[in-house]
């Protein structure tokens, strides 16, 4: 497997982990999703102006997950030698887990909280493939590039924006299907349904796990045994 492909299989199962969590927390019924921070941050001004007090904290709760999450990825980073793209996927597993004990009576604002940082830590990870920008818990940008890729190609006919509009329109469908298999899967399981996104998270891993070109290790292996033979042999 080389490493664009690799690469593309690994984005295309965190869109559609994005898109599963963008619709668990609309489908079971949560005020807003858990991916972005615009409309906690419009309710934060809200809530205060309203003097919903209790509201207000855990909309404050919530953005400070969300730039925590942000933080600690970017410090793994640059301060250790953690591997930022395991430590996101194992991060998601936990909190799929942890989701699938949530109370049904719990308030919809707590249920959001380790959503928010799941959702913060794969997007500060995970956020595009080679010369492309791509969410992949969210759409929007995604919908914007697709459209301008395909109607410059129309245009042009220049081949690279025709790649461009694929690239962006595989990161839709995969998000959409995540949203289609977190529909039907919270409607039956609600909460719980969190498991079925797990196989996705443990697909990822597992291909983060693979060298990046296997036939490539090979070569370079017999490569070297041929080196070693002739040097013996001199």
């Amino acid at each position: 497997m080389n490493f664009r492909s690799k690469e593309m299989y690994i984005h295309s199962l965190m869109c559609i982990i994005g898109g599963f969590f963008g619709a668990y927390a609309i489908v079971n019924g949560f005020e807003n999703m858990g991916s972005a921070q615009t409309t906690n941050m419009i309710d934060i001004v809200c809530t205060l102006l309203g003097k919903n007090y209790f509201d207000f904290f855990l909309r404050i709760l919530a953005f400070v997950l969300y730039i925590t999450a942000i933080a600690i990825c970017v410090c793994l980073g640059k301060r250790t030698n953690v591997n930022t793209r395991k430590y996101a996927i194992t991060v998601e597993i936990i909190i799929m887990i942890a989701l699938f004990f949530m109370p049904k009576s719990v308030n919809p604002l707590v249920g959001l909280l380790p959503i928010f940082f799941m959702m913060s830590t794969q997007w500060s990870v995970f956020h595009g493939v080679g010369k492309y920008n791509s969410a992949t818990i969210f759409s929007t940008n995604n919908l914007k590039q697709c459209v301008i890729g395909f109607t410059e190609y129309l245009l042009d006919k220049n081949p690279e924006q025709l790649e461009k509009g694929k690239f962006y329109g595989n990161s839709l469908i995969w998000f959409h299907v995540g949203v289609a298999i977190s529909y039907f899967t919270c409607k039956e399981f609600g909460y719980m349904a969190s498991l079925f996104a797990v196989p996705f998270s443990v697909a990822a891993f597992t291909l983060e796990e693979l060298p990046e070109n296997i036939k490539d290790e090979v070569e370079e292996e017999i490569e070297k045994d041929i080196t070693v033979l002739g040097e013996v042999k001199a």
